[in-house]
């Protein structure tokens, strides 16, 4: 679907030496591929582990640990044979003063990629929500639409959110602009804060749709599975959330980083961040890696 998108946009530009392939950086494979490259110039990492909803069980939390924690971790290790010019990978604001244990495994990658800054450069950035990314909420909108489904989210809950392509402009910048040891992160106001309920009335009002909000989801199932073909009014069902691990409100550096918020117009920068030195990092993992 990449190479799709890419050769469908208009002044795209897809070089001729372009190879993708179907498999993740933790598999042998692309250990093999790597070293018959010997390593890359830049390194860009957007795998992670990135929903609180990731975190429902035991064997969730695993995955979780494994993927955002010690496979990046190996990849950092493999990465170390052929240096990059520049390693960049995704954090969330999340990791800001976590509160559950995928913002806590952000904060650990960030401080892990730190300590190997001293191998190559390393930038990062601490996401807002994408709105309308795969697996999100505001996707999931568009789903439950196409099945004429009632919306359902929480309406006490505020996040900020970037849109698909400012996401991948920052990540750009990161990449491009970055000096050793950042984090960028978007310049956003506590006014810029939306709740889920809000965007789901302003996506139904954009279709021409009138919203009808239910007291219960019994209600709303019962509603849309009557409704007429042509009905312009949709069913939604709002609440109070429940789940754990989820902040109030979101927030992109804590006290103590070192914060240039003059150095871009719409982004922020946490600056010459602390590298821990790698024999904590050794006995830290090992811990956490005898536990799993």
């Amino acid at each position: 679907e990449l190479t799709r998108d890419l050769r469908s946009t208009y002044g795209m530009y897809v070089p001729e030496e372009y190879r993708t392939y179907p498999l993740s950086f933790a598999d042998p494979v692309f250990e093999k591929i790597f070293r018959a490259e010997q390593g890359f110039d830049i390194v860009a990492n957007f795998s992670a582990h990135k929903h609180v909803r990731s975190e429902k069980d035991k064997y969730s939390v695993q995955a979780l640990l494994e993927n955002n924690v010690l496979k990046a971790r190996k990849l950092l290790d493999l990465l170390s044979e052929f240096p990059p010019r520049h390693f960049f990978c995704v954090s969330t604001d999340k990791a800001a003063n976590p509160v559950n244990i995928m913002g806590a495994s952000k904060k650990i990658m960030e401080e892990m990629i730190m300590a190997y800054s001293s191998r190559f450069k390393i930038s990062t950035a601490r996401f807002a929500n994408v709105a309308f990314s795969n697996g999100s909420l505001l996707a999931g909108f568009i789903g439950r639409l196409m099945k004429r489904q009632p919306l359902s989210s929480p309406n006490d809950v505020k996040r900020y959110f970037v849109s698909p392509d400012e996401s991948g402009q920052i990540c750009m910048l990161a990449c491009i602009l970055g000096q050793n040891r950042e984090i960028f992160f978007p310049k956003l106001g506590a006014e810029q804060m939306m709740t889920f309920s809000s965007i789901a009335d302003r996506f139904l009002h954009s279709l021409g749709y009138e919203v009808k909000q239910c007291a219960s989801e019994e209600e709303a199932r019962r509603f849309a599975a009557e409704m007429p073909v042509d009905s312009k009014v949709y069913p939604v069902y709002y609440f109070a959330s429940d789940t754990t691990g989820e902040k109030g409100f979101e927030e992109f550096y804590v006290k103590g980083e070192k914060i240039n918020p003059e150095r871009f117009g719409s982004l922020g920068v946490i600056e010459d961040l602390e590298a821990r030195r790698m024999e904590e990092l050794d006995t830290f993992l090992e811990r956490l890696q005898a536990v799993l």
